[in-house]
Formats: C-alpha cells, structure tokens, sequence
C-alpha cells in the first residue's frame, strides 16, 4: 500500500499546482508533469526491482506510452492543449492502476468501490474528468450570468416552462409507480408509460398529470410526496445544470482587438482563406454534423485548396504566427479590428476533482458495465 500512497501523494501534489498555475497563467509548468513522469516510471522501476516482479514497471511504462500516444492525438485535433498532454502521461506513469487510497488503508469496504486488476485507470480519469467538467463548467458559467442581464432576462420564462413541465414529469411519475406497485409490477415500467404520456395532447397531459398526483397520494401518501419532490428537485437541477453549461457557449467569450491578442488565447471563430477572401465558418453543432455525414457533403467545411488561418478548435490557443497573420490581414483590411476569444474553464480543476473522485469510488464505472 506504501507505494501506492506516495503516487497518490505526488499526484494530489502535481494537480493542486497545476490547478493553480491553470487558474493564474493557463499553464501548467513542464517541471511538474515531467517530474510525474520521472517519479512515476523511477518509482516503479524501483519498486519492481525491489519485488523482484518486471511487470510493475511495464504496466507503468506501457500505460505512460498508451496515455501519451492517445492525448497526443487529441492534441493533434484541436482538442487537447500540450500541457494536458504530458499531465495525462505523468499521471499514466504515476497511477496506472486506481490508487483507490480509502478502500487501500481501510476506511472503506463497499465491493462496488474497488478497484479493478487492470491498467486503465488514465482512461477512468478521463472519463470522470469529462464529467467533472459539466458542474465545474455551470458553476463558471452562473458566475458569468449573474453580471449578464440580457442573458438572464432571456432564462427566466425558459426556467418557468422548465418548471411547469418537470410538475407534469413528476406527478406523472409517483401515479404511474404507485400504481404498478399496487400490481406488484417492475418499477422500471415507468419509463416506458412516461415516454407514451410525452405524446399526449398539451389538455391532456395536464389532467393526466392532476389525477395521477391524485392517486400516487392516495395510495402511497408519504411516500409519494417524498418522491415527488425528491424528483421536481432532480429535474430542475439536471435542466440547470446542461442550461448553464450550454450558456458558457455564449457568456465566456468576448471580442478582444486584434492588436491585443496574446499567444495562448483560444479563438471562438474559425477564419479561413479562400482566394483573397476571408470568410469565417459556422461553428459545427453536431446536430449539423450528422446531418452531413448523413447526406455526404461536407457543406462549408474547409477544402483542400482553402486556409486554415485560426480555428475555434485548437485547444492550444493561438501561436506568434497566427497573431502575425492576423495583424497583417487587418492591416490590408481583410478583417474587422476584433477577434472573439473564448474565456474556456480550466481543465486540470477538473481532472483533480475526478482523480480525488475516483479514489473514494474506485473503479465503480467499470463494476458498473461489467
């Protein structure tokens, strides 16, 4: 278990400064996630040979060159910055199993919260980190929304017709469960009722929803009250929370002048040169996106005879280079005098809320599927 904490350690330790350094200047120091790469494969290495067992140090080495080969990829498209890249590849080495701390000294023994026998934890990670950005992301976004009251004129009625139709949802709900259970049926047929009710004509649904409140009440009381509000609550929350997070789209982002724009900052817009034109393309939602796939046509993406000049999808921000062509074009008046910028969230809080996550639940999202 020694071993096990000292990883831990260092990995708790390299993703609190990483988060800072995130916070403050968007970085994350090459000291740090090199230092986790050399503390990682060094103690492993180590470890082995004081085991006498060569694959500890080729599990760490060989989920080090699988984690870097993957984030190294992502990179490549646009969607990873080069310091997260080698903070994945530290963490690989350092963590190629789930450390899972509480279960390993004790503190807790829930079979679901283990860990698994295999060397994927930096996917876990990952994953849990893709998670850990929905709530950390809405969180920022609220910030913005509070000093945007344009934006929250706009979320008010949305939020009330939100309202309204979580009452429908969850008087429907506790009705349709309470009568199943008079029948003795499967829970999980609420679903399926739920999903035939949503069809039902506005007037319909409405009276549908008062009487089945009528009689989850009647026969179940208490407990269908409980529910019920137990299940407006989790709605509401769940339709904040997406609301919140798909408003970050629009409220971190801001035009900055072309002449001010800093190596590092991350382009909201894609411009591209076509001939001696310079055309910014529409963002590609991904209902767009199936759409083309779907009629094979690629629509106003970037062709081979055109160029790339920025791109919204470039995690790593802009380059010297970039700025320089910018500035050039706005100088022969190719483009306006600003560039809208996105004020992204962080990314390593969120992989330090994961890693600290997945060390209380363990491997639960493998136990889960498997």
């Amino acid at each position: 278990m020694a071993p096990y904490l000292l990883f831990f350690l260092f990995s708790i330790f390299g993703l609190a400064y990483g988060t800072y350094t995130d916070f403050k200047k968007r970085i994350v120091s090459n000291w740090v996630t090199y230092g986790m790469v050399v503390v990682g494969l060094g103690g492993h290495g180590l470890w082995a040979l004081l085991s006498n067992d060569a694959m500890i140090f080729a599990n760490s080495l060989g989920v080090t060159v699988a984690t870097f080969v993957g984030a190294y990829a992502l990179y490549k498209l646009g969607v990873w910055a080069g310091g997260d890249v080698k903070l994945f590849a530290g963490l690989a080495a350092l963590n190629p199993f789930n450390p899972n701390i509480l279960t390993s000294l004790g503190l807790v023994d829930i079979e679901i919260f283990g860990s698994i026998n295999t060397p994927i934890f930096p996917l876990t990670l990952f994953i849990f980190s893709l998670f850990a950005m929905l709530p950390y992301g809405a969180f920022l976004a609220a910030a913005k929304l509070a000093k945007n009251k344009t934006e929250k004129k706009k979320l008010w009625p949305d939020l009330r017709k939100r309202f309204f139709h979580a009452l429908e949802i969850s008087t429907l709900a506790i009705g349709f469960s309470a009568l199943l259970s008079m029948f003795e049926l499967n829970q999980l047929l609420t679903l399926p009722l739920l999903f035939v009710a949503a069809f039902l004509p506005k007037k319909s649904k409405a009276v549908a929803a008062a009487a089945m409140l009528f009689v989850g009440l009647w026969l179940q009381r208490d407990v269908a009250a409980q529910r019920f509000f137990v299940m407006l609550a989790l709605l509401l929350g769940l339709y904040l929370l997406f609301k919140l997070y798909s408003l970050s789209k629009t409220l971190m982002r801001k035009p900055v002048a072309i002449k001010d724009l800093e190596e590092g900052m991350i382009p909201a817009q894609t411009l591209v040169l076509r001939g001696k034109l310079v055309e910014t393309l529409p963002e590609m939602q991904i209902k767009k996106l199936i759409k083309q796939l779907v009629a094979n046509s690629g629509g106003k993406a970037v062709k081979a005879e055109e160029k790339v000049i920025v791109s919204s999808r470039s995690a790593g921000g802009l380059t010297e280079e970039e700025i320089k062509e910018l500035r050039s074009l706005l100088g022969r008046k190719k483009i306006g005098p600003t560039l809208l910028v996105k004020e992204s969230a962080p990314f390593v809080p969120a992989v330090l809320i994961a890693y600290i996550a997945l060390n209380i639940v363990g491997d639960v999202i493998w136990f889960w599927l498997f």
